[in-house]
């Protein structure tokens, strides 16, 4: 259905637009969850961001990587951290497809790339979360054999 991709180093150009899309998408996330205020979303995204990426890009054990396909180019992004200070394994913080490459099989083309260069930085596990109402997220990483191992529940009173 799609041409393999390939991962390389993101640009500095396309690290600042990554960086400054996923802290929105994180912060309407959360907001969406219920799980932050508003008015303070986007500076709680961003001090994270800050504390996970300290030296940007070139934070040690940190890989944030742009996926090229041969017929489409460019198709998406992931970031991954090869260790995780709570938790086993690698962790996937963002991964992404662009709109306009969904359902041609990049997802989980990228999904199977990120993994095996987990497996080639010694790592035997990798992990991620999903917001509960992501429901295509969500499929494609139970069709991928990725487990629950916690799960948050939130119960508005008003």
């Amino acid at each position: 259905m799609t041409s393999a991709i390939t991962l390389r180093a993101m640009t500095v150009e396309e690290f600042q637009a990554f960086r400054a899309r996923a802290e929105s998408e994180y912060a309407d996330a959360h907001v969406a969850a219920g799980e932050w205020p508003a008015e303070r979303a986007r500076e709680l995204a961003a001090s994270e961001t800050d504390a996970l990426l300290p030296q940007g890009a070139q934070t040690p054990k940190m890989l944030l990587l742009t996926a090229e396909a041969e017929s489409d180019g460019v198709v998406g992004r992931v970031w991954v951290g090869l260790e995780h200070e709570r938790r086993s394994g690698a962790w996937i913080y963002d991964i992404e497809i662009d709109d306009a490459h969904r359902g041609k099989g990049y997802g989980r083309a990228l999904l199977s790339a990120v993994e095996e260069l987990v497996l080639r930085h010694g790592s035997d596990a990798i992990g991620l979360n999903v917001f509960a109402d992501n429901e295509i997220a969500r499929a494609l990483y139970d069709s991928s054999g990725y487990q629950a191992s916690s799960l948050h529940m939130r119960k508005p009173l008003r």
